[in-house]
């Protein structure tokens, strides 16, 4: 995987959020890796697909949910200490 962006082709997980004062949710790609610049001592991070890391503030403020991951993308963040 690239330190920026997704990796190319495959599946990725798909994440929804909300924006602030907004009732929609938007959907977009994410991956879950320790090869990004947000990643420290090997713990993993979610990625979005314009390569920006989330961070549980967001994740929180803006209702993040994953509509769709793998097995092992799911362990990966119970491991994070997300509800999935």
């Amino acid at each position: 995987m690239r330190a920026r962006g997704l990796k190319e082709g495959g599946d990725h997980m798909i994440l929804s959020y909300h924006n602030l004062g907004e009732v929609k949710r938007h959907r977009m790609k994410a991956s879950v890796t320790t090869e990004h610049s947000a990643s420290s001592y090997g713990q993993p991070v979610i990625v979005l697909e314009d390569g920006e890391a989330l961070d549980l503030m967001s994740w929180v403020g803006l209702g993040y949910q994953v509509v769709k991951a793998s097995k092992k993308e799911r362990e990966a963040l119970l491991k994070m200490g997300l509800t999935v």
